[in-house]
């Protein structure tokens, strides 16, 4: 895969969401505060798909019936990061217009046009949301591209070699995974997106986003 490097990224500047002329100051939103919310939301989640009924099969071991649950709550997880990715790059192309993304005639986006949306992810979007840019961009110039993050502060805060933990960070991981494939879809590019570790577990803040154009 041919590897995109990105700049050093410059110390970012929040601005204010609430339109008024009369408060020009940037707003701050506690980086804890909002882990704290993303918690309660997995757990929310996964206690409101417990009570849904159906569930896996009666003779699942408990462990299969863990993960079970787990990519049920993530699916669901997944949409809610869609819609709230969605919204934030509508807001965003408007201080960087990207131009027109989709192709006439329903046609697959130009991988031109597909390489400077990602581009856009791996900085604006990233930078936005995570006050840093993505560390890695690599891609196969044919849909495939992939996002490295060596530091995803999501998951600073898991102990590395823990299977809970891990299973922990599958489930918040859907959440970013559906931010990324919402702004790809404001942007008239559809897309599938996954999300692997880069070192088998021992470092879960080191992680992976993986985008494959439809």
């Amino acid at each position: 895969m041919a590897s995109v490097t990105s700049p050093t990224p410059k110390a970012p500047v929040v601005t204010g969401t609430g339109g008024s002329t009369s408060s020009p100051g940037p707003t701050h939103v506690s980086e804890a505060a909002y882990e704290f919310l993303l918690g309660e939301l997995l757990h929310f989640v996964e206690t409101t798909e417990a009570g849904s009924g159906g569930g896996p099969p009666p003779e699942s071991s408990v462990e299969d019936a863990q993960l079970w649950n787990a990519e049920r709550a993530a699916a669901k997880i997944e949409r809610l990061g869609y819609g709230v990715g969605y919204r934030l790059c509508e807001r965003l192309v408007q201080a960087k217009p990207l131009g027109a993304t989709t192709a006439p005639h329903g046609s697959p986006p130009d991988p031109a046009l597909q390489l400077e949306a990602v581009k856009f992810l791996c900085k604006e979007f990233w930078m936005e949301l995570f006050r840093k840019q993505i560390d890695k961009l690599q891609t196969n110039h044919r849909g495939v591209f992939v996002l490295k993050d060596n530091e995803f502060s999501w998951l600073k805060r898991l102990p590395p070699d823990d299977e809970l933990a891990r299973i922990a960070a599958i489930k918040l991981l859907a959440f970013p995974c559906g931010l990324v494939r919402g702004a790809l879809g404001n942007l008239g590019i559809p897309s599938v997106v996954s999300c692997d570790f880069l070192a088998d577990g021992r470092n879960m803040a080191a992680c992976s986003f993986n985008i494959k154009i439809k």
